[in-house]
């Protein structure tokens, strides 16, 4: 177990702590604002044969074509750690959660997803990187369906030509594949060669989210209407518990416990109630409300973060940033862990904006309560499991 003391703050994960992620406002922010070409294909069309494929006639492929589509960049961000990783794939059977890495992709790139039938065909989109500006194609071979399972291998080519000089730079490129056989394929696993030739096998079970689709908001956009007293407990053996972060908060996103930084977690506010009208009406409640925070991995890797007991809940006063919850003589045990969650997995804390209400999770150390009793103001919950993310919110009592 780990004791936090009002003296010693402990984050992350590991009896030597991690490095915290520096965040983006300082210590007395109240949380107000938001915390937010392609090249041709195989063929003179821009699409071309993936492989060999063929018609099942001899019982063995069921692949009946095949094209593909060079899209350039990497359409992800590129959202994976190139030095862990050879590339990311994901496969579309049809528009899911996925659909928004075509958001801003090249009008020809537009065209050939659209022209996909997906009662017929799937795509299969794939992403690597190479060390010159001239590793900028991915080729396809080897194209097969079996047991519901397309696979393939996908190398990153340089085309440069004999004269043809390449400036040294990583270089992230991206092609799509799209497979049409009977019956359809429900799964993927490709064999990717990044341009330094290292090669790893790839499924489309990485996939990664869109933080702009996921469900809440991060903070109000207007500043706090009220701003309360410094929190006073007339209890003289109550602690408060110590605010578990040093430099300010990350709004909204943040690296998993251990990480230098990057975007790998979401932090949001959701409130059940909510009927996708005025965005201050999502983030206003009222007493008795019901709250909920979701964590989730929106990055292609498993991320890990600590004890999910390891968060403040805060008002903002006249003194800053105060948690509004506390124990006799300021003792509070954290178990030094690491929780791996993998891409896409959403964690959520579920709160009732009542006293009681804010200390009924499981999770959290003996003996919490709260004191004073809750006032309107700003609030807000920063997860120091992870690399101090933190979301907010308003009560109105």
């Amino acid at each position: 177990m780990t004791e936090l003391t009002r003296r010693t703050a402990i984050y992350g994960i590991g009896s030597g702590g991690v490095a915290a992620l520096a965040g983006c406002t300082d210590g007395t922010d109240p949380g107000a604002g938001d915390g937010d070409d392609g090249s041709d294909g195989d063929g003179e069309d821009g699409t071309g044969d993936g492989g060999d494929g063929d018609d099942g006639d001899d019982g063995g492929s069921v692949v009946t074509d095949t094209a593909v589509q060079q899209v350039g960049v990497a359409l992800s961000g590129p959202a994976w750690n190139r030095e862990s990783r050879r590339g990311f794939c994901v496969l579309f059977t049809e528009e899911d959660e996925s659909w928004w890495l075509f958001d801003d992709v090249p009008a020809e790139v537009g065209e050939f997803v659209a022209a996909t039938d997906f009662d017929e065909s799937v795509l299969a989109y794939v992403e690597s990187v190479g060390p010159t500006t001239c590793h900028n194609r991915i080729a396809f071979d080897e194209v097969d369906v079996e047991a519901g399972t397309l696979s393939a291998s996908a190398t990153v080519e340089n085309t440069a030509g004999d004269d043809e000089a390449c400036g040294e730079a990583i270089t992230f490129s991206g092609a799509l594949l799209r497979v049409t056989a009977d019956p359809r394929p429900e799964s993927l696993r490709l064999s990717v060669t990044d341009g330094w030739g290292e090669t790893a096998e790839l499924t489309g079970d990485e996939g990664v989210r869109d933080p702009a689709r996921l469900d809440g908001f991060v903070r109000p956009e207007s500043d706090p209407h009220t701003v309360p007293a410094p929190l006073d407990c007339e209890d003289a053996s109550f602690g408060r518990h110590p605010s578990a972060y040093a430099d300010g908060v990350s709004w909204g996103t943040g690296g998993g416990a251990g990480e230098d930084g990057g975007s790998a977690l979401a932090l949001r506010v959701v409130n059940p109630a909510y009927d996708g009208g005025d965005r201050a009406e999502a983030l206003t409640f009222e007493r008795g409300d019901d709250v909920r925070i979701e964590l989730t991995n929106v990055s292609s890797r498993p991320v890990s973060v600590g004890n999910h007991g390891k968060y403040n809940v805060e008002a903002f006063t006249e003194a800053g940033w105060e948690d509004v919850r506390g124990a006799e003589d300021a003792r509070f045990d954290y178990t030094d862990e690491a929780i791996s969650h993998p891409p896409g997995e959403t964690v959520a804390w579920e709160f009732t904006m009542t006293e009681s209400g804010l200390v009924a999770d499981e999770n959290q150390p003996e003996g919490l309560r709260v004191c004073p009793d809750l006032q309107p103001g700003r609030y807000r919950f920063v997860f120091f499991g992870a690399a101090d993310i933190a979301v907010a919110f308003d009560y109105v009592g």
